[in-house]
């Protein structure tokens, strides 16, 4: 009987060293799983602290970011309003001078006659002014049947004057007289092209000329700006649209100009294409879809 036992003992005693060994796996593994969760809780909490801390800084840089947008709007609208000036002075002194003789005379086929011509001074001014309040508008894209065409025109008209600050560049325009009209915000593509001729001037400090090109491209309309100035580097070309990003001197530019042309024309479902060589020129390429038909 004795010997029956010891077996029994024997495996009853290896059982229990077994068990015991396994719990105590269990609860080190209970342990370890613990520590772990514990950790990861603790990742968790800080990484939603770190993701907090991130969107409140990213709200503050898209604030700033959205303060320097209005106050570039704002500057290209000073600008703009600057090379219009004589638009609105020759009409105003039209005007004068004919009021200022019909108070003079007393035939009555004069005063008509200088009436006209007031009216359509006046006619005139009204449509600069209107135009220019078109450009300061800061609203979401309206599509709008537009031409390419009247907004080269126009722009032609607006800048002409003011781009007599610059020595010897000069203005070349080639229309696409079968060009169709396109659906987009008048503004929005208007103070792109604003912003491109600006760009293209100040990169001929010593005189050069300006192309202006519409035309089609496959599916797309397009306005293109080449000038003859100091052109991009190579490396600079993949960054130009990043904001903040200037090849200008410090001071003279805010970095947001091209930043703001590439999200105008992606607002109308556009694009910007850009080449660049040093030393002989840029082309920029504003293309806006042709409406299906």
């Amino acid at each position: 009987m004795e010997d029956s036992a010891q077996p029994e003992d024997k495996s009853r005693q290896a059982l229990e060293v077994t068990l015991q060994e396994e719990r105590s796996i269990s609860r080190a593994r209970d342990a370890i799983l613990m520590a772990n969760i514990k950790e990861l809780n603790d990742v968790y909490d800080a990484l939603r602290e770190k993701l907090k801390e991130l969107r409140r800084k990213d709200e503050r840089i898209r604030s700033f970011e959205a303060e320097l947008v209005r106050a570039n709007k704002l500057s290209a609208l000073g600008e703009l309003a600057g090379s219009i000036a004589h638009e609105i002075k020759n009409p105003l002194i039209s005007i004068q001078g004919f009021a200022k003789r019909i108070g003079q005379t007393g035939n009555r086929e004069k005063v008509e006659r200088y009436a006209k011509f007031i009216e359509k001074e006046a006619d005139r001014l009204s449509q600069v002014l209107a135009k220019l309040l078109a450009f300061s508008r800061m609203e979401e894209p309206k599509a709008d049947q537009i031409s390419m065409n009247d907004i080269v025109d126009d722009t032609v008209l607006f800048m002409e004057h003011h781009l007599t600050r610059f020595r010897g560049v000069e203005i070349v325009v080639e229309k696409d007289p079968d060009l169709r009209p396109v659906s987009a915000d008048r503004t929005h593509i208007q103070q792109t092209v604003v912003n491109l001729v600006m760009n293209a001037a100040q990169a001929m400090p010593d005189g050069g000329k300006i192309r202006i090109t519409t035309g089609r491209d496959g599916t797309h309309a397009f306005i293109s700006i080449t000038d003859t100035g100091m052109g991009i580097k190579e490396e600079d070309l993949n960054r130009i649209f990043e904001p903040f990003f200037t090849t200008k001197d410090k001071g003279e530019g805010t970095g947001l100009g091209l930043s703001l042309c590439k999200k105008l024309i992606e607002a109308n479902r556009g694009k910007i294409e850009v080449e660049s060589k040093v030393g002989e020129g840029t082309t920029f390429k504003i293309m806006i879809p042709l409406d299906r038909t």
